[in-house]
């Protein structure tokens, strides 16, 4: 399996402070980490791993699927920055593995990516622009400690040949005027984003709930956060609520990836 590997640094500032009856100066700080990159083929996807270089192999692992990032045609740096991997990668504390895939009826291939990372103490499935962390909720509910799912909804043809079984825990980030998976759904296409979430609240038999706004970024569309509670086993679950157009990462409104790491680092 060929691997290439790229170093990213990062400069942290040094911090230098003098007592004023002793001349002797602090240690610096530690030399900043770096990050790796490395481009594989798991279980039959083109998948790239980014990881700081000091980082345990225990260390948490979160996977995000993706038909829009063209693994083929774009550098590792480029695919990874472009989801602010660098920065949280350092700052989390985790293993990131983004794998190159669209819509799947069959969600068993993300098991054998997960169990690639044998020594991961936690794995977490985050679907971007597609709707696979639902069909893994359904399929493999025990695989991941938590499941988001971000501009997508669960596939009709799916659920109609699946069924939520098990309480899981779930983010689910949806803008109300997506244009391909419709804030509404489209019948035979996707389901409703609100009956989306939905589901996973019924399973987990959540018992109330709670709303906050979250201040936009940049005067951009109104951010909502409701927060479903008391669910089986401790399990929760949110669903951000992004006015107006969005059919991506929806960055520009609001910190999704700090929201969904913060989410992900409790479950």
């Amino acid at each position: 399996m060929k691997k290439v590997f790229y170093i990213l640094s990062m400069f942290l500032s040094l911090a230098v402070a003098c007592d004023k009856n002793n001349t002797e100066v602090e240690e610096p700080a530690a030399a900043p980490t770096a990050l790796e990159f490395a481009s594989e083929t798991i279980a039959g996807h083109n998948t790239i791993i980014v990881k700081p270089e000091d980082l345990a192999s225990s260390a948490p692992v979160v996977i995000i699927a993706s038909e829009d990032i063209e693994l083929t045609t774009r550098t590792a740096e480029e695919i990874t920055l472009n989801f602010k991997a660098a920065e949280h990668c350092l700052i989390g504390r985790y293993i990131l593995c983004i794998v190159e895939s669209g819509e799947a009826s069959d969600a068993s291939f993300l098991a054998e990516i997960r169990n690639a990372f044998t020594s991961a103490r936690k794995a977490y499935l985050v679907s971007y622009c597609n709707g696979l962390a639902y069909t893994a909720a359904m399929q493999i509910p025990d695989k991941f400690n938590a499941y988001a799912c971000v501009s997508a909804t669960i596939n009709p043809e799916v659920y109609a040949a699946n069924s939520f079984t098990k309480p899981v825990s779930f983010v689910h980030v949806h803008a109300t005027e997506n244009s391909i998976y419709k804030w509404n759904g489209v019948e035979g296409e996707s389901a409703a984003a609100p009956l989306s979430i939905g589901a996973i609240v019924a399973v987990n038999e959540c018992t109330h709930y709670t709303t906050t706004e979250i201040l936009p970024r940049k005067g951009q569309g109104l951010v909502s956060c409701t927060t479903y509670l008391g669910g089986l086993n401790g399990h929760q679950v949110k669903f951000y609520t992004v006015e107006g157009a969005s059919n991506g990462w929806c960055d520009a409104e609001f910190e999704v990836y700090n929201q969904i790491w913060n989410f992900f680092k409790t479950r």
